[in-house]
């Protein structure tokens, strides 16, 4: 049969396959030829009472963080608190676009307070104001994802958990701010859950450090902002010391936020100093 992974729990695999629910193992050879993610659509059959996965189908496409694949949207979460890390929203938006995946910034707890860094850096993509814990928003993010296959990433504590909850009804544990206000990591595991009318959402754990799998002098190229900013000087100007740069007039002249073009540079950097080290 073929299936969907709709969870993965030490080394246990459970697969939607023809309305039912399966839990297999996988192959030895599986594991050697790569991992198996949430999202993937795999081959099953039952081996002796026994159910393995045979094989992992084409993908669409696949993240590292989370570890998922076949995604139309990433719901990209950010809180007031803790203080968003907008390196990493920005990396993550950066993946999504390399992986043909729609980023949509998420704001939780948004009836505590602002996070005027999104509607200010973010304009151009999608962005949903909520509140996981009064339902301010819901319907929105509901009408933002349907007939989609959706993940969540973030750092912890941000709420992806609360409004998966909120989302399912169901109540899984959450886990607040420890007493230095960093999140505690309660998912444990990544699974998949089906909203009705082909909506499905993938919750993950959280994290705080992502490197991306791209070259210095590509990263340019994932930022729509700077391909609209007009000619530069160089066609191959990577925008960060180069003369008579369009990026850099457009930040001058605010077409371009000031924030986002400076948190390009930091991961530009990053990137140039471990191309120097491979």
């Amino acid at each position: 049969m073929k299936g969907r992974v709709v969870k993965i729990l030490s080394r246990e695999y459970t697969v939607s396959a023809e309305g039912a629910l399966y839990v297999c193992a996988g192959r030895k050879k599986l594991k050697r030829e790569g991992e198996v993610y949430v999202g993937d659509f795999v081959e099953i059959a039952d081996n002796g009472g026994a159910w393995t996965i045979e094989g992992v189908l084409e993908r669409k496409n696949r993240l590292i963080r989370p570890y998922v694949a076949n995604v139309d949207v990433c719901l990209i979460v950010v809180a007031p608190y803790p203080e968003a890390d907008y390196v990493l929203v920005d990396k993550i938006i950066v993946n999504c676009l390399m992986n043909g995946i729609e980023p949509v910034l998420v704001v939780n707890k948004s009836d505590v307070g602002a996070v005027n860094v999104v509607d200010e850096d973010y304009a151009r993509f999608t962005r949903v104001k909520v509140s996981a814990r009064t339902g301010e928003g819901m319907q929105e993010l509901r009408s933002a994802i349907s007939g989609k296959v959706c993940c969540m990433a973030g750092q912890s504590a941000v709420g992806k958990t609360s409004i998966l909850n909120a989302l399912t009804g169901r109540s899984a544990t959450t886990g607040g701010l420890s007493k230095i206000m960093r999140g505690k990591n309660t998912t444990r595991h990544i699974e998949c859950y089906d909203l009705g009318e082909g909506t499905l959402l993938m919750d993950t754990c959280g994290f705080s450090l992502f490197e991306l799998d791209i070259k210095c002098e590509d990263l340019r190229l994932c930022y729509d902002e700077f391909m609209e900013a007009g000619q530069c000087r160089f066609a191959t100007c990577k925008h960060v010391n180069e003369p008579d740069c369009a990026v850099k007039a457009a930040v001058e002249s605010g077409e371009i936020p000031k924030g986002r073009y400076e948190r390009y540079k930091v991961i530009y950097e990053e990137l140039k100093r471990r191309k120097t080290y491979e």
